[in-house]
């Protein structure tokens, strides 16, 4: 009798599969026999593959030094040269990083003591949100060093989400700001029931009942405070200020709808939808390759991410810089404005020789 393990298909370079046929040939005939195919190939299965699993961890531990500085090399010798056509753009979008992170220090150290005492609720948000900004920017720049643009683009959805944030509460002022830190305790009670309902699963340990009073109590009192549809997405912007509570009315009633269309196009890369998995800022679809599946780094597609941390960084840092103006800081903001024009240029400069390169090479 042949046996032939089920719902397998066979491949001869399968190693895997060639042992486990083997092991059924090895078993007497009278076992073979006495039991069904399917049940005898479950059984060698069973035992073959944690056996073959094993062996192969081994012999990647055993090889792992070489494998790894094999791919590190390789990784090194990509980011140097990806670092040699990129470099202008990414050293002025590094300087801009390190001039944002600076002028929002020295601002907060100045003020914040005095902020805490009024409350000053703008004051605490901008310096929150700009410091959030200038850490992702730090993320993006290190993504993009590293030829993965569709990740730095991912992250710089978060940054525009900031900057964002940053303009529709420094102009609605301190009630806004307020509420906006307010909703922190709707989003952790919120966190807290999806805990509960599921740490049984994890086989974590149940929040005590001190933790559910006091996640409760904290709950209820900014409900309290500012009403049932404070509990809402996007409870924290009162109805009188804007009555349709979506991110992309956000973005108009601060006028910057108009990077909705790379926001959506961040989305994708966000997200586990079907145009993620067909579009790809690192792959250039014109060129002599074909049809390619990025599953790694690439030199090309830097200039939209990179273009839209500058924009979405300075829109976040003069925000807070204008909200305790002084000469200096004005005079940092439009040294801002004017070395995002430069990295904006630079990023384009780069990409659409690349762009030519490859058209030349096809031609």
């Amino acid at each position: 009798m042949d046996f032939a393990a089920p719902h397998l298909t066979y491949n001869r370079n399968d190693r895997l599969l060639s042992l486990i046929l083997d092991e059924i040939r090895r078993r007497p005939r009278k076992v073979r026999d006495s039991i069904s195919p399917s049940r005898l190939a479950d059984a060698i299965i069973s035992t073959v593959v944690p056996q073959y699993a094993d062996l192969i961890l081994k012999s990647l531990k055993s090889n792992l030094p070489r494998i790894l500085e094999k791919e590190r090399s390789c990784e090194r010798q990509f980011e140097d040269r990806l670092l040699q056509r990129w470099k202008n753009p990414l050293d002025l979008l590094e300087v801009l990083i390190e001039i944002s992170l600076e002028a929002g220090a020295e601002l907060n150290s100045e003020y914040r003591a005095t902020a805490a005492k009024s409350p000053d609720y703008v004051f605490d948000v901008l310096t929150r949100l700009q410091a959030r900004g200038c850490q992702i920017s730090h993320e993006i720049l290190c993504l993009l060093k590293a030829g993965l643009a569709d990740g730095a683009h991912a992250r710089w959805r978060t940054l525009h989400e900031i900057a964002v944030i940053a303009c529709f509460i420094k102009d609605r002022g301190q009630e806004v700001a307020k509420r906006y830190l307010h909703y922190g305790i709707i989003e952790t009670y919120r966190e807290f029931l999806q805990y509960q309902k599921h740490c049984p699963t994890l086989g974590y340990e149940p929040p005590t009942d001190e933790e559910q009073h006091r996640i409760q109590t904290m709950h209820d009192e900014v409900v309290s405070m500012y009403g049932g549809d404070f509990r809402d997405k996007y409870g924290w912007i009162p109805k009188q200020v804007l009555k349709r509570k979506t991110f992309d009315e956000l973005e108009k009633s601060v006028h910057l709808d108009k990077l909705r269309p790379y926001y959506m196009m961040a989305c994708h890369n966000v997200h586990s939808g079907p145009k993620g998995i067909q579009f790809r800022l690192g792959l250039l679809k014109r060129g002599p390759r074909g049809s390619i599946i990025l599953a790694g780094p690439s030199n090309y597609g830097l200039a939209d991410p990179g273009q839209g941390t500058a924009i979405s960084l300075s829109q976040t840092t003069t925000c807070l810089l204008s909200i305790r103006p002084t000469i200096e800081r004005l005079s940092i903001m439009s040294v801002i404005l004017k070395l995002v024009e430069e990295i904006n240029l630079a990023f384009c400069e780069v990409q659409r020789q690349i762009e030519k390169e490859v058209l030349e090479e096809g031609g």
